[in-house]
């Protein structure tokens, strides 16, 4: 059903010639999930809450580009060139979440598993180089692209470490309204029109299912202290979409660390099991170091792929309150032999919870 309901809302979008059906169904989707929440949670009273928990929902936002906009040292504006993410979290008190947590459980029996549910809608656009100009086109290139989805995932943690598990749903094509949406926000920037949108794949059913844990890296790297941190990062993605393994290591330093698993990012969201808020303003910087193991990528279509990505990635957070916000410029090696150059792009993530 989730998937008839992107694919009809994209198709729709796509003859209407419009991509703000994204935002419209983004807006609808965040309002059901916050509704339902308010009504699940309501065995337990306001009053019961200390003054600095909060009601466990966050609403956040994912936003990856390589163009000037997120990333004005180096705007090259190819390959995976942007990524849109809004995401909602919330902790209901439902049997089978308390299932989940005796379900292979992370911890002893003396030691609680904090338990989150989350909910999603995305787009991803893929290009060739020169978008703009396809007279410059050299050789083998990627396709022109666009992945429209939506979907869940559950976390649950403990104090040294968390697990995710989530499924995307959605849909590769026209319907996923990536043309539009590239088209309409080059207009806005003043930005050369894309060439080629006419040779996109073609629309298909998507899915993937993704897992990963990260964990405090206390024991294999420094321990952690008031100013810095370190987290280990492994998992992998299974479907029609993406098939590969992840691994990777992320070190933290600031002021007043947020006593979390780290920022999160748009293919990896933050872990949302944590109801506390205080007043402290919190400031770091961090950086990711990591490698994937590519089995098969849809958008890598034609082209040799390498077996084996690096990436790294290098930002500063804030949170202060409710209030969170994350920039950071993503760095990877080449992911097929065809590419004429490395890729990066720079992230924006704003969260808020209430």
């Amino acid at each position: 059903m989730v998937i008839e309901i992107i694919r009809v809302a994209g198709i729709k979008a796509h003859r209407a010639n419009s991509p703000l059906i994204i935002a419209i169904l983004a807006v609808i989707f965040m309002l059901f999930s916050a509704v339902y929440a308010k009504a699940d949670s309501t065995d337990t009273p306001q009053e019961n809450m200390t003054d600095s928990d909060t009601s466990g929902q966050t609403i956040t936002i994912y936003l990856e580009n390589d163009g000037t906009f997120l990333k004005l040292n180096n705007r090259t504006d190819r390959h995976y060139t942007a990524g849109l993410k809004l995401v909602y979290t919330h902790q209901p008190d439902c049997d089978w979440l308390k299932g989940f947590e005796r379900w292979n459980k992370l911890a002893p029996e003396n030691e609680q598993v904090r338990t989150a549910v989350g909910y999603f809608l995305g787009q991803d656009i893929f290009t060739p180089d020169h978008v703009g100009h396809p007279e410059l086109r050299k050789g083998s290139d990627r396709v022109f692209a666009g992945w429209l989805y939506g979907g869940v995932f559950v976390q649950r943690a403990k104090e040294d470490q968390m697990e995710h598990f989530g499924l995307n749903l959605g849909v590769i094509g026209p319907s996923a309204l990536a043309k539009e949406s590239q088209r309409d926000i080059h207009r806005l920037i003043g930005a050369d029109k894309p060439h080629g949108w006419e040779n996109q794949l073609n629309d298909e059913f998507a899915a993937d299912f993704t897992y990963f844990k990260r964990q405090r890296a206390d024991a294999i790297t420094f321990k952690r202290t008031e100013n810095f941190d370190s987290h280990i990062e492994y998992g992998f993605t299974a479907g029609s979409v993406h098939r590969n393994a992840t691994l990777s290591v992320l070190f933290r330093g600031g002021v007043n660390l947020p006593n979390d698993f780290g920022p999160g990012r748009l293919e990896a969201p933050a872990c949302a099991t944590d109801k506390t808020r205080d007043d402290l303003i919190r400031l770091y910087l961090f950086s990711r170091l990591g490698g994937k193991l590519v089995e098969y990528d849809r958008f890598l279509t034609g082209l040799s792929e390498k077996p084996l990505v690096g990436v790294f990635q290098v930002g500063v957070g804030w949170r202060y309150k409710s209030f969170e916000l994350i920039y950071s410029q993503t760095f990877l090696t080449r992911e097929y032999d065809e590419q004429p150059g490395e890729d990066s792009y720079g992230s924006l993530t704003l969260s808020y919870r209430f």
